[in-house]
């Protein structure tokens, strides 16, 4: 019942239900979709009645039309509540309070809804009153509440203990769905702000300070120290405003070897003083030396991986991840970040044996961790419903960590689906907005759409916020190829130059050169990009440089290269070569029995092309059509397609394969391959184009094409077999 100076106004439940979640996450915006999701759960409503019920709660609360003092309207979002909420101990009961607010909520146990199991009286009082929600057993912390944490003070002399038993601390407390630890990205971009070095000891005040300025509701610090062999553990977590103690746990352990599992059984006994639910911790909980190691040494080593790839430097944290697996060969966390750092490095062959390392370790790791390595050993096999599947299961479980939507927006973009990827980006950087992988995929999303200014606002945040690495640098030369920004080109070349992850610009420039027809300058910069990833160890990175290099050779008209190498399989079938293109499909197949990707686009795409080279256009065109659903992304099935209708003699339709090219640049380079090598597809769209207005007898539109391709192609080498064969087929017309 809602009453204002002493007189009831009635509220339907599912308005009142709709003030309840506002108030909840007061001073958070709250979209139009959450809002019905949460008062309407399992039917669809118009959004028109969502907003009839704000009017109805707004007309209750006494606003008027040009006073909207409580609820307010955030265009093209949602709504938030503008009074600040606080908790204020008393008793048994916890007051919520909004300063300068005349409105009071009472919630008292009961169950008339099942979502919020409180019945709930609201009173708005005319008096000077303050706004305040009674409930019984209140929590420490809420869950929308950030935790800082410090180093341990470590007074036992062994510098195993420094930085260690912190990383230990935070992978117990991330088993929680409740706590949300700050990301040590945002930690370490609020240190450089303090004029504090990278990797500064993590102090008590600095904590705090911390804390305070990202306005985190409590800090936990940890201690050890020794009494003889044995040692004692101290946590205590300090509320970040008023200073005070919430909770304390101190534990003695027997022995150096004891000490990880004494430190997970304190972190589990904090999580319940905190406020977590018995439930809950029951729950999600496995014992630290499981879900970890038990050996101190491989966490410490780990540790500093973790520390090292957070800024995106994935290649110096590749042997921190060897040496911790060396330690624990049953460290299954080790496996699945050393997968990761090495997918980042393009070594997708080395990436798919660490997954499945990982995933057979899979009863050793915390629900927490279970649905990335799951989700992360589906990619690996190219399952991506079933990788979707753990990582929506991970959202579920965990709806406040990023990496979740982060890796949910790059399956998108990687199929296609560029709105749903933007989406889960946009959501993954709401929720933590000082990190780089989230950044990428909008960066991604952006460049695929073609909407190039809101890719460029992007990059100018990130490099506002001094996130760096190799892989965000990708894609600012990338979005700078797109644009044809000279300057950005170059900038970009300049801060690989001399970097271990040079091969990356080597293969982009490579790229950038197959657009312009420039062959032999390609060649030479794909055979430095895969000379120097073999330096580095990646020799499936080179490989995949070279086996580039191959088919940009083929799609040109020179069938030498793939010949000689015997590779790639797509490359072998356009040349003609069936018998070693089918045997190389049939090896892959194996390893990606139900490969999303392989069985829908690439595998058909080599058996289109060895049926065009068998004169069963018709048959091409009939093959492709699993490719469909996935052609934004892999823009070479619309490229082959439209070669079998030019085979055909069907000049529109060709056309208009060819056109989906060209009309999309950005997804030319955008999209989430390793390597892009797709730029060549866009100039040899142009050509393809006016071949296709020549068969439908469009000689002006055919000669157009003609003369934009020869545009993009005025520096090629004038030897390549398909640049003669346009200016004779442009002199016919």
């Amino acid at each position: 019942m809602l009453s204002r100076a002493g007189q009831p106004v009635q509220l339907t439940p599912k308005t009142f239900q709709i003030l309840l979640v506002l108030v909840r996450h007061h001073k958070e915006v709250v979209t139009k979709d959450d809002l019905m999701k949460a008062v309407w759960p399992d039917t669809f409503v118009e959004e028109a009645n969502l907003s009839r019920n704000i009017f109805m709660l707004r007309k209750a609360l006494g606003e008027t039309f040009q006073d909207h003092q409580y609820i307010l309207t955030v265009p093209g979002r949602g709504y938030r509540f503008a009074e600040n909420v606080r908790l204020v101990p008393e008793q048994e009961v916890s007051i919520v309070a909004a300063q300068h607010s005349r409105v009071q909520v009472q919630v008292e146990e009961t169950k008339p809804w099942a979502w919020i199991a409180v019945a709930v009286v609201v009173l708005v009082a005319m008096a000077a009153g303050v706004f305040k929600l009674f409930v019984k057993r209140p929590s420490v912390l809420t869950g929308h509440d950030t935790v800082v944490l410090a180093d341990f003070a470590n007074s036992t002399g062994d510098p195993v203990f420094d930085g260690t038993l912190r990383q230990g601390l935070a992978i117990q407390l991330e088993q929680s769905p409740f706590l949300k630890i700050m990301d040590d990205a945002q930690m370490q971009r609020d240190l450089r702000l303090m004029n504090l070095q990278p990797g500064a000891h993590i102090g008590t005040q600095v904590a705090h300070d911390v804390c305070v300025r990202e306005a985190g509701a409590a800090t936990i610090d940890g201690a050890i120290a020794s009494l003889g062999k044995s040692y004692v553990i101290t946590l205590q977590a300090t509320a970040c405003q008023e200073g005070a103690t919430l909770a304390r746990e101190q534990i003695q352990v027997e022995d150096k070897e004891h000490v990880l599992s004494a430190l997970g059984s304190a972190a589990t006994a904090m999580r319940g003083k905190l406020g977590e639910s018995v439930t809950s911790i029951q729950r999600l909980n496995r014992p630290l030396e499981q879900v970890t190691t038990p050996s101190l040494e491989a966490l410490q080593n780990y540790t500093e991986g973790v520390s090292v790839m957070g800024p995106g430097h994935f290649l110096a944290a590749v042997p921190l991840f060897e040496r911790a697996i060396a330690i624990d060969p049953k460290f299954a966390m080790a496996y699945y970040l050393l997968g990761i750092a090495v997918e980042q490095a393009g070594d997708m062959e080395r990436s798919a044996e660490y997954a499945k390392q990982a995933f057979g370790l899979i009863d050793r790791v915390s629900e927490y961790e279970r649905a990335g390595i799951t989700a992360y050993y589906y990619r690996a096999t190219g399952e991506l419903d079933k990788e979707i599947d753990a990582y929506r299961l991970g959202v579920n479980n965990y709806p406040r960590y990023w990496g979740f939507h982060t890796q949910l927006s790059l399956i998108y973009i990687d199929e296609g689906r560029y709105d749903e990827g933007l989406k889960e980006g946009q959501e993954a950087v709401l929720l933590q907005p000082d990190v780089e992988p989230p950044y990428r995929r909008l960066l991604d999303a952006y460049i695929c759409l073609d909407r190039l200014p809101e890719a460029m606002q992007v990059a100018e945040r990130v490099r506002g916020l001094g996130i760096d690495g190799a892989r965000i640098h990708q894609r600012f030369l990338e979005l700078a190829y797109v644009q044809g920004d000279r300057e950005g080109i170059s900038r970009e070349i300049q801060w690989f130059a001399g970097k271990p992850e040079e091969y990356l610009s080597f293969g982009l420039q490579a790229a950038d050169l197959n657009l312009h027809g420039r062959r032999r300058e390609s060649h030479e910069l794909y055979q430095r990009a895969a000379d120097t990833a073999r330096r580095m160890g990646f020799r499936s990175v080179a490989d995949e440089f070279e086996e580039t290099d191959a088919r940009a050779d083929a799609f040109s008209g020179n069938c030498q290269t793939a010949h000689r190498r015997g590779s790639p399989a797509l490359a072998l079938a356009i040349c003609g070569d069936t018998a070693k293109a089918e045997k190389l499909a049939a090896a892959n197949s194996k390893l990606f029995l139900n490969g999303t990707i392989w069985n829908a686009v690439q595998l058909p795409e080599i058996q289109a092309m060895i049926a065009l080279h068998g004169d069963q256009p018709a048959r091409s065109i009939e093959l492709l059509a699993s490719a469909s659903p996935y052609e934004r992304s892999y823009i070479d099935a619309a490229y082959l397609r439209g070669l079998a209708y030019l085979r055909l003699h069907k000049g529109v339709e060709a056309a208009a394969e060819f056109r989906k090219i060209m009309d999309h640049k950005g997804a030319n380079w955008g999209a989430t391959w390793v390597h892009p090598n797709w730029g060549q597809y866009y100039s040899l769209s142009y050509l393809g184009m006016a071949r296709g207005f020549a068969l439908a007898g469009e000689s002006a539109k055919a000669k157009k094409a003609y003369q934009d391709f020869f545009e993009l192609w005025k520096n090629a080498n004038p030897d390549i077999s398909i640049l003669k064969q346009a200016k004779a087929e442009c002199a016919r017309l």
